[in-house]
């Protein structure tokens, strides 16, 4: 079986309906210096910054209003010596049964997400930008290290809207067990090519048949996959 190298140390925290940490794993506490006793059952505003405390809230509020998790968002965490730590954050809603009861959190250092697209180097590539292809480049997990211009063309987003975020947020709800396959099997060293229906930011889907090659680092060990995406009829 192909081992995958994990990249990027994702931190995680599960919060309740009032912003209460209800679980976060090692690396989060790690990084941000406290305890586990200390987190679990601190406000998750207080691990922000006070410049982004209060954007923090607001986009809260949203959230509770509206339950959509679709957005990236770039903030800073505090960490207990007063460090600021870059991260872009991904969402999922957490739920018991039917009902939402909180949001769960995986966060990545944008220092870390960097040092991918530096290795990536996918600007140096003559074949990355293609007007009839949409090219993604991901880590282990999925989460979107690079793309090229004709993907946030197609996809309506900015490219500021895209880094950081999971490739399932980009995929229609029909194709999502199709990619979660096509990954398992890149995995285990499997380059099989899957026919995806992307979805848009304004919510309108189109099919593509997706290909992939492996991304490694400097000893050769495999860190993620360049995915190309190229449109094809219904």
């Amino acid at each position: 079986m192909t081992c995958i190298k994990p990249t990027i140390p994702i931190l995680y925290r599960s919060v309740d309906w009032d912003g209460t940490i209800r679980d976060c794993n090692q690396h989060y506490i790690d990084r941000l210096g406290y305890t586990m006793d200390e987190t679990i059952g601190s406000s998750v505003f207080d691990h922000s910054t006070s410049e982004t405390r209060e954007e923090l809230r607001a986009l809260f509020a949203k959230w509770r209003e509206t339950h959509s998790t679709s957005v990236s968002m770039h903030v800073q965490l505090v960490t207990k010596s007063g460090e600021a730590v870059d991260v872009i954050r991904t969402l999922r809603n957490r739920y018991v049964g039917d009902d939402i009861v909180g949001v769960d959190t995986d966060m990545r250092e944008v220092d870390a997400i960097g040092k991918l697209q530096r290795l990536y180097n996918v600007g140096a590539r003559d074949s990355y930008e293609d007007h009839d292809i949409l090219r993604r480049s991901v880590d282990y997990m999925g989460i979107i290290i690079d793309c090229s211009q004709s993907y946030l063309d197609n996809l309506g987003y900015r490219k500021d809207e895209v880094i950081g975020i999971s490739l399932y947020e980009h995929t229609a709800f029909r194709s999502k067990g199709n990619l979660h396959a096509n990954m398992e099997n890149w995995r285990a060293g499997y380059h099989s090519k899957s026919k995806i229906w992307v979805r848009r930011k304004d919510g309108s889907e189109f099919p593509t048949i997706l290909a992939s090659t492996d991304e490694t680092d400097e000893d050769g060990a495999i860190v993620g996959r360049t995915v190309a995406l190229t449109p094809v009829d219904e």
